[in-house]
């Protein structure tokens, strides 16, 4: 009998580890359509996979620029986090933002029109939940229509509040594979298979890990088509617009950059 439990938990142990999981690179946004099947549920990371704002000012390598920076002079890394967040924030909320591809709104628009579920995932906080939901409809991407659960829904996780709101999920800097299996369980809903893209390859890891604990397969698409140019980021350019950009006008890179010439000559 024992020998059979044994048996029992080992195959048990072997299909769990046999579930479908794979993270795969990928350049173009389009790629996506390749990996959809029935009852596929299609996560979307915001920023640097479908929108970015329109000058180097509020991008996710300033962010990480402003991080660095303060983290030098900060000892606590919550103060510097925190400084550099609301700095972020702040231009997020009076930024214009484009497309990361051009393309991108339409594919969406062809996969919602084979009902396929669709639903935003961001580790933007609450306070950008209305501005970012309409910098994506000025870009004519509509996260609500096809997404899983019509209402709005809002729960803590690690001591912040998380909020689904038209079909995406602010996570506040928490755990997006956590959040994801916290909001599914709320709507009481399943999907056959999650696939996920993202520019980032350790969220891709974080969704992989609580999805498949969970026992449903999973494909993380890692998202290259920014790579470029967040190499590129210029903190120069970027510093620029910093100090003389104002709410009302954010310099572009186009006039920073004469700015930046000016300075160095």
């Amino acid at each position: 009998m024992k020998n059979i439990l044994i048996t029992l938990l080992l195959s048990i142990n072997a299909i769990v580890l046999s579930l479908k999981a794979e993270i795969i690179e990928t350049d173009r946004f389009k790629k996506i359509k390749e990996h959809i099947q029935p009852r596929t549920l299609v996560l979307l990371d915001i920023d640097d996979t479908l929108l970015v704002p329109t000058q180097t000012l509020g991008t996710d390598a300033w962010f990480v620029y402003r991080l660095s920076q303060y983290s030098k002079v900060h000892k606590d890394p919550k103060t510097a986090l925190d400084k550099a967040l609301a700095e972020w924030e702040s231009i997020r909320h009076v930024t214009k933002v484009k497309l990361v591809e051009d393309d991108t709104d339409q594919i969406i628009k062809e996969i919602q029109k084979e009902n396929t579920a669709i639903m935003g995932l961001t580790t933007q906080s609450l306070s950008l939940s209305a501005r970012t939901i309409n910098q994506l409809r000025s870009l004519n991407i509509d996260l609500s229509k096809t997404a899983p659960a019509s209402e709005d829904h809002y729960f803590v996780q690690e001591n912040l509040g998380l909020l689904y709101q038209q079909g995406i999920l602010f996570t506040s800097g928490t755990s997006k594979g956590e959040a994801v299996i916290k909001i599914l369980d709320k709507i009481g809903y399943k999907p056959d298979r999650i696939l996920f893209i993202n520019d980032k390859h350790k969220h891709l890891l974080d969704v992989e890990t609580s999805v498949q604990a969970r026992g449903i397969p999973f494909t993380g698409l890692r998202y290259s088509y920014s790579d470029e140019r967040v190499a590129n980021f210029c903190h120069e350019l970027a510093e620029i617009q910093w100090k003389h950009s104002t709410f009302g006008n954010l310099l572009s890179d186009e006039e920073a950059l004469v700015l930046l010439k000016s300075k160095q000559n």
